[in-house]
């Protein structure tokens, strides 16, 4: 059986060793540290989820999010936003442009966990 694949796409170096070291080697790990090689690496690999922070520089991941869910080829990729930003107004934004999910930081990697479970089921 093929391992799910995930891309981190966060601008936040620490998020890209945490993730891998909290969930394990059950998943494939890809990394994108702006929004432009999120897209790219969104588009040309197809990972079976992406965990996308909303602020990144380059294309913010509202736009990123919009982008990969207005794409034929790409509109089935689950997408979870992580966010800092705490108005429901930004969590509504973020279910506009596509999210499957949307998580505020801070957030325990349990929930991360059972989120990324939930939507690759």
């Amino acid at each position: 059986m093929r391992k799910k694949t995930l891309l981190i796409a966060d601008d936040d170096r620490t998020m890209h060793e945490l993730y891998p070291q909290y969930l394990g080697e059950k998943y494939e790990y890809l990394h994108a540290y702006n929004g432009v090689d999120a897209l790219i690496m969104t588009v040309d690999l197809l990972p079976d989820l992406v965990i996308l922070d909303v602020v990144m520089p380059g294309l913010d991941g509202r736009a990123v999010c919009k982008k990969i869910k207005s794409y034929p080829k790409t509109r089935d990729v689950r997408v979870v936003m992580v966010t800092g930003r705490l108005e429901q107004s930004d969590r509504l934004v973020g279910f506009e442009v596509g999210a499957d999910d949307y998580i505020e930081k801070p957030y325990s990697l349990d929930l991360l966990a059972r989120t990324i479970e939930k939507q690759l089921r």
